[in-house]
């Protein structure tokens, strides 16, 4: 059985909530909505400071609320706004983290439908290399705002040092966001994500 071990250094997440973004540039805040904010909040609070840090964005339907505000400008007006589509396309929440932080390191954009968090959670831990760690921001907005943050490493020993383990699974249900955070929370001990599982160690 092939497995990898990275560690977990810092985590944030939210759902449901006003979060607050005290923190990002009033110009910047206010073209935001409720996806933008929720996805920055967690992102900046798990971010550790590295200007190396690679950057991974998941989402299964990326910011639904502005795609729905563009189909519908389209169909009354005829045509839609450029910015309301800059800022609707899958990956905008990502690059407007980079610019807060002034990163110039890549970044990742993955969509993966059902199994869109556990995508994200395999692309950051591949692309971990040498010191540099990766920051994943997983955020969905369909039914309920959920979003969160992890800062993953390969050799640093602080934080949650977790397993990952392939597994061979029928499992074709979605991704339990509750599950994970109960996770990352040491409330249990392992996260089936029905590709790989998590264990922390």
């Amino acid at each position: 059985m092939k497995s990898i071990k990275f560690y977990i250094n810092k985590y944030s997440y939210i759902e449901n909530e006003k979060p607050d973004v005290s923190f990002i540039p009033m110009l910047m805040r206010r073209k935001l909505n409720t996806f933008g904010k929720a996805a920055l909040f967690t992102l900046y609070n798990a971010y550790g400071d590295n200007e190396n840090t690679k950057l991974v964005f998941a989402s299964e339907y990326g910011d639904i609320e502005r795609v729905n505000k563009l189909i519908d400008q389209r169909q009354s007006e005829g045509e839609i706004s450029p910015a309301g589509f800059s800022f609707s396309v899958h990956n905008a929440s990502i690059g407007l983290f980079s610019l807060l932080k002034k990163l110039n390191s890549s970044y990742t954009s993955v969509s993966a439908g059902e199994k869109t968090l556990a995508a994200g959670i395999l692309e950051t831990v591949l692309q971990i290399e040498g010191n540099n760690p990766v920051l994943l921001c997983f955020t969905e907005n369909k039914n309920q705002l959920q979003s969160v943050s992890l800062l993953c490493s390969k050799n640093n020993s602080s934080g949650i040092e977790v397993t990952a383990e392939l597994i061979q699974t029928t499992e074709t249900g979605k991704d339990n966001f509750n599950s994970f955070i109960r996770f990352l929370n040491g409330e249990v001990k392992i996260f089936n994500s029905g590709l790989y599982v998590l264990k922390r160690d």
